[in-house]
């Protein structure tokens, strides 16, 4: 009988945590989960999808009301983009939806005060993953913010990151930095 039950915990333990492991930051999508993430943005029209549970999941510090930033998996993307065209009543394309499928790279967008950031170069954006210190292959403007803060995107390479891991994320600009932690695997 305690073999069975025993038998009967670890089964349940493998069927229920199967889907826990789906929710990670992933590489690939399925075509069911870029619908989903589609149709979520869309029920998520414009700013509220940062306030929705799988994109909020995403952000660190006080993103998108102040310092901080958001990591831009694909489905995370997908979500956000779908979400802002909503408001004008679009939906993404198949060749938008593409573009973002066959992508090798992901934005990590940041938020910063915009006195000293003349160039995308006056602000660092790097990830750590225990001693591995990750680069963003380039960096760009994002959207300039009406409160004085410029937003930053930090391009990484997905085979570079452990999308499972703890993260921590630093910020420097001029003199200063901050630094906010991100567990990877609570990212859609």
């Amino acid at each position: 009988m305690k073999c069975i039950l025993w038998c009967f915990g670890i089964a349940c333990v493998a069927i229920l945590g199967i889907p826990m492991l789906s929710e990670a930051f992933e590489v690939r999508l399925t075509q069911e989960q870029i619908k989903e993430a589609n149709e979520y943005g869309a029920k998520y029209k414009g700013k509220d999808v940062f306030e929705s549970t799988i994109v909020k999941s995403a952000c660190f510090g006080e993103y998108p009301r102040g310092d901080g930033g958001l990591i831009m998996s694909k489905y995370i993307r997908i979500a956000v983009v779908s979400a802002m065209m909503a408001i004008k009543d679009k939906t993404l394309t198949p060749e938008d939806i593409k573009d973002i499928d066959e992508s090798t790279t992901f934005n990590v967008v940041v938020s910063v005060p915009d006195e000293n950031v003349k160039t995308p170069e006056d602000v660092q954006i790097i990830l750590k993953q225990g001693t591995n210190n990750i680069l963003p292959q380039k960096t760009e403007f994002g959207m300039k913010y009406k409160d004085n803060r410029q937003g930053v995107v930090g391009v990484f390479n997905y085979g570079r990151v452990n999308p499972d891991a703890n993260t921590t994320i630093v910020v420097k600009t001029g003199k200063d930095q901050k630094i906010y932690t991100i567990d990877f695997s609570d990212v859609k």
